[in-house]
């Protein structure tokens, strides 16, 4: 599956057709009491930021969001029937949030987040026919209107879903684009990945006549009270308070950012997406073989390669990046709709190393240590230690941005990868402005490739394609030889490299 930034994307011309909820749904949705189970940590800290970022009239994009092809004319009321199925089969989709004092400060814990849940018998779509847009700059400007206007988890709904139908000229053939976007709140990559899946199965079970064959999905509000429980227990005897204190002990309190120049030290940049092939399909392949045979796995290999890269660019001498990971950990979660992601700490030493094969164990057990704590957030580990140190503590100013983050994914382990080309799949993003460069690794059978976002200067340009090309030299090289050597000594003028605070 591809990822695009929204502003990148092309989507074809056509009519458009949306689905909105009725006006009894609306209301119901208005007057839903407060539900007692409390958004995950993850959820609070963005609602917070959103609210934030609302009250200041900044720009902001919260929201993930999927587009994918159907082949033949679309069945509107098939699909109406196949979109409230979804709806329904989800509860994290039926929650939305409020604050308990809207006019008070929202990053102040003291003013609670509510979660209000739309009773299930009361959720209704109904579909919209549109205007036919003929240009796909028109296309684009429509659909990402919709997403950045009504993907908001502080009302409901917090989804936007849509079609664009397409008439292929003289040929007669037909088919529709389906657009999908959801607060970030309910949703991750993975989530929208089983999305694509999941529609395409109970739409073919709708024009089939029959019961689509799916599991039933885990409560994503059971989740949220199992998270805040394991966070509520945590004290500072616990491991994974440890392991996390050790981590941000050893990075002076802060994560490195991008090694390399962006072009925005001195304000944030419009954000822009930028994709480059690493490695085919033979050729990760070999690499993997290259990995086992050292102790590692595929991932471990990749954080070795990514460090090896940083260090012959910049010198570091450490690598440390915080790499979102699944928290699915119960099989019942498996096609669950929600926030499944927690970020883990992957931090080892380089500079006594000469060598791709005596580093890819290393790495791998850097990743493995992190994974331990993929259960606990560094903001619950935060507010464990503040909760401790009692209310004479000295409070310390914390950002609610978000920090950079270096994600790896497996798209061949999840279900409907063998038709992410054929339906022209591809997930998307909003861009705003930016000062930091977060990085995707998406392994799909076709090869690996490696998305980044980052300021749209000209600095930031040449620093991610550098960054790229020496991490697809070293993949390469490992596979088609079975080590890649690097000089543990090499200089650096970027020793001082800009760090993130870790809050």
């Amino acid at each position: 599956m591809d990822l695009n930034l929204i502003t990148h994307w092309k989507p074809q011309p056509g009519r458009v057709v949306e689905w909105k909820v009725t006006e009894r749904s609306a209301l119901a949705a208005a007057e839903a009491p407060v539900d007692p189970a409390l958004p995950t940590t993850m959820q609070e800290r963005h609602l917070r930021r959103s609210m934030l970022a609302a009250n200041n009239g900044e720009a902001q994009s919260p929201w993930i969001g999927i587009a994918f092809d159907f082949v033949g004319r679309l069945d509107a009321a098939a699909m109406t029937r196949s979109l409230q199925r979804y709806v329904l089969r989800h509860d994290t989709l039926h929650s939305w949030f409020s604050f308990g004092d809207p006019d008070a400060d929202p990053t102040d814990k003291a003013n609670p987040i509510r979660r209000h849940v739309v009773p299930a018998d009361s959720i209704e779509l109904e579909a919209v026919t549109g205007e036919l847009l003929g240009d796909p700059v028109r296309v684009r400007e429509h659909i990402a209107a919709r997403f950045a206007e009504e993907t908001s988890a502080l009302g409901w709904p917090a989804f936007v879903f849509g079609v664009v139908e397409h008439y292929h000229g003289d040929s007669g053939e037909e088919s529709f684009t389906l657009f999908h976007a959801i607060d970030h709140a309910h949703t991750d990559m993975q989530s929208m990945i089983l999305m694509f899946a999941e529609l395409r199965i109970i739409y073919q079970a709708e024009l089939d006549g029959v019961e689509p064959e799916l599991p039933e999905p885990g409560s994503y509000i059971t989740f949220s009270q199992e998270e805040r429980e394991r966070a509520a227990a945590l004290t500072l005897e616990s491991p994974e308070v440890h392991g996390w204190i050790g981590h941000l002990t050893r990075s002076g309190g802060s994560f490195p950012s991008f090694p390399l120049d962006l072009g925005a030290a001195d304000e944030p940049k419009p954000a822009i997406g930028s994709r480059f092939d690493l490695a085919d399909a033979a050729e990760c392949e070999k690499f993997g073989e290259v990995c086992k045979k050292n102790g590692s796995n595929f991932i471990g290999g990749v954080f070795a390669a990514l460090a090896i890269t940083e260090h012959e660019l910049a010198g570091r001498g450490r690598y440390m990046a915080l790499s979102p990971i699944g928290t699915r950990n119960a099989p019942e979660y498996f096609w669950s709709q929600g926030w499944f992601i927690n970020l883990i700490p992957v931090g080892f030493e380089i500079s006594d190393k000469h060598s791709f094969t005596e580093l890819a164990t290393r790495a791998q057990e850097a990743y493995h240590s992190g994974k331990s704590l993929g259960e606990v957030s560094v903001q619950q580990v935060i507010d464990t230690v503040s909760a401790a140190a009692g209310p004479e503590a000295v409070a310390h100013q914390t950002t609610l941005a978000p920090p950079p983050i270096v994600s790896y994914i497996d798209g061949r382990r999840l279900p409907g990868t063998e038709d992410y080309v054929s339906t022209k799949a591809t997930g998307l993003v909003g861009g705003k402005a930016t000062q930091i460069a977060s990085m995707w690794v998406n392994r799909v059978l076709e090869g690996t490739w490696l998305a980044i976002s980052h300021p749209d200067t000209e600095q930031a340009h040449e620093s991610v394609a550098a960054y790229a090309e020496r991490m697809s030299t070293i993949m390469k090289t490992v596979a088609e030889t079975g080590d890649y050597a690097f000089d543990s000594e090499t200089p650096s003028d970027n020793e001082g490299a800009e760090t993130t605070p870790c809050t």
